[in-house]
This record gives structure tokens, C-alpha cells and sequence, in this order.
């Protein structure tokens, strides 16, 4: 019954195949003169091997693995000895190296003593610096007058900028032109009047300590002054005529807390300040009474 090919699946036509390559090896497996090779090559190789083992009881070739033998226990002991001195070496090595660092140690720890030594007195000396200026400019006359001018100085500059220039307080872009972006808003109109007074009798103020700056007079007017400066710091701080949002990117969140925390830190310095002024009047008017 001839079979229909064509209808069978890739898995009977693989079965087929695989019996067929049975049956091949089989047939080749079975042919007498294969056999008859197979057992020639058999004991040609059992002959050779006899040879091969007798060999191993020659005396000669017992001395030949001797001196094999006896070459490979001395290559071994070169080998150990090598990588021993390399140990050795690298002993050394590490040691020096161990040296080095520690002196390098000891240089870098002098190095920094010596540096601290240093900035300890460059820091010395300059408070010493600082102390002096300082008592230069509160206890000696012509040292109070230099500070009353430049105080003088830059009340003007802020007069005249708040006033006449408050538009270029902004911020500027450029992309092949000049943009400006102003900061301050309308409230500033609100605020100027009060900056604008307190810059003034700043201005006075020091006008009439250039010409008389006696103790108590030099207080009170310090005093004063000081009130009108917390006045335009909590009024600016109330106004507050500022948009942050003109920037690149809106700092808004970032820039209205810090000047918020830098007004009242202003706040509370003026305030100390005013209360160690009239706290020592009263202390030095006592005493002087």
C-alpha cells in the first residue's frame, strides 16, 4: 500500500529519516571487512601499548624521568625563589612607600600648623586694624566727621536715585536690544514720600553733628534719626513695591522671603541700636548729674 507523502506531517517524515540513518549505520557496522579492521587496529593498538609500558621498565628510560623529574623540582624552586624576592621587593616597596607618605604626612600636618599660625595673626591684626578704624571714627573728632560725611554722601545718592532715577531699579535682558524690566511697582509713589523725608533729615542730621557732635547731642540725633530710618525700613516692609516676576524665571517664591527676613533683620538692628543709645543717655546723664 503506497503511501500518500504529501499528506504527512514534519514530524512522521523526520521519524523516517531517522530510521533510515539507523539502518545505514547498521549496515556498515555489520560489514564483515569493517569488522576485520576494527579488530586489526584493536590489537596493533594493544601491542603498541605493551611496547609503550615496557619501555617504562628500560633503565634507561627510568633515567631519563629522573632527570625529568629532577629538572622540574629545580624549575620549581627557581620559580618559588623568583616570587619570593618579587615578595620581597614588593615588601621593600611598600615599605618606602610607607615612609613616604609618612613624611609627607608630617609636611602637610607642619604645613597646616604653620598656615593657622599664619592666619591667626593675620586675623589678629586685622580686628586690631578694625578696632582702631572703629575708634578712630567714634572717639576722635576728625574721624566722626569723615564718617558723618560719607553718611551725608550717600543719603544724596539714594535721594536723587529714588526720586529722579526709581525706573532703572529693574532688570535687563538683551536679545540684540536692551530690554528693561522694572522691579518696583506703582505702590513705590506710596512709599517715596516716607524714604524721602527720612533721607532728608539724615542729610540734616549729619550737617548739624559736622558742626557740633557733643555726647548727648550726637545721641539724640542718632536716636532720631534712627526713628525715621525704622519708620521708611517698616513702611517698605508694609508697601513692599516689589515684582520678582519680571525675571527669567518667576523668583517670586525665592526673592519675597529674602528681603522680607533682611527688612526685619534691619528692623530689629535699628531697634537695639536706638534702645543701647537711649539706655546709655539715660545711664551717662545720671552719672552726670
Amino acid at each position: 500500500m503506497a503511501v500518500n507523502k504529501g499528506n504527512r506531517s514534519p514530524v512522521e517524515s523526520f521519524s523516517d529519516m531517522v530510521k533510515e540513518f539507523g539502518e545505514a549505520i547498521s549496515k556498515i557496522f555489520s560489514d564483515p571487512e569493517l569488522k576485520k579492521k576494527a579488530k586489526d587496529f584493536a590489537k596493533s593498538t594493544e601491542d603498541s601499548a605493551k611496547a609503550f609500558g615496557k619501555r617504562f621498565k628500560d633503565e634507561g628510560v627510568k633515567e631519563k624521568f629522573g632527570d625529568f623529574g629532577k629538572a622540574a623540582r629545580d624549575f620549581g624552586n627557581d620559580v618559588a625563589a623568583y616570587f619570593k624576592d618579587d615578595k620581597d621587593k614588593g615588601e621593600d616597596i611598600s615599605q618606602k612607600e610607607y615612609e613616604w607618605e609618612k613624611k609627607l604626612d608630617e609636611k602637610m600636618k607642619n604645613f597646616g600648623e604653620k598656615t593657622k599660625k599664619v592666619g591667626q595673626e593675620i586675623g589678629s591684626k586685622m580686628e586690631k586694624v578694625g578696632d582702631d578704624v572703629n575708634r578712630y571714627f567714634k572717639d576722635s573728632r576728625c574721624g566722626r566727621i569723615t564718617g558723618y560725611s560719607f553718611a551725608i554722601m550717600w543719603s544724596v545718592v539714594f535721594l536723587v536715585l529714588f526720586n529722579f532715577y526709581s525706573k532703572y531699579i529693574a532688570y535687563y535682558s538683551y536679545d540684540g536690544i536692551w530690554h528693561r524690566h522694572e522691579i518696583l511697582t506703582a505702590n513705590f509713589s506710596q512709599w517715596l514720600p516716607i524714604v524721602t523725608t527720612a533721607l532728608a533729615v539724615s542729610v540734616v542730621g549729619n550737617i548739624l553733628l559736622i558742626i557740633y557732635d557733643g555726647y548727648f547731642f550726637r545721641q539724640i540725633i542718632h536716636i532720631v534719626l534712627n526713628l525715621f530710618g525704622l519708620a521708611a525700613i517698616i513702611s517698605l516692609l508694609t508697601i513692599f513695591p516689589f515684582d520678582f516676576t519680571v525675571f527669567p524665571r518667576d523668583l517670586t517664591g525665592i526673592l519675597n522671603p529674602i528681603v522680607i527676613v533682611v527688612l526685619i533683620l534691619a528692623v530689629i538692628g535699628t531697634s537695639i541700636d536706638t534702645i543701647v543709645r537711649f539706655v546709655k543717655m539715660i545711664v551717662n546723664a545720671a552719672k552726670a548729674s
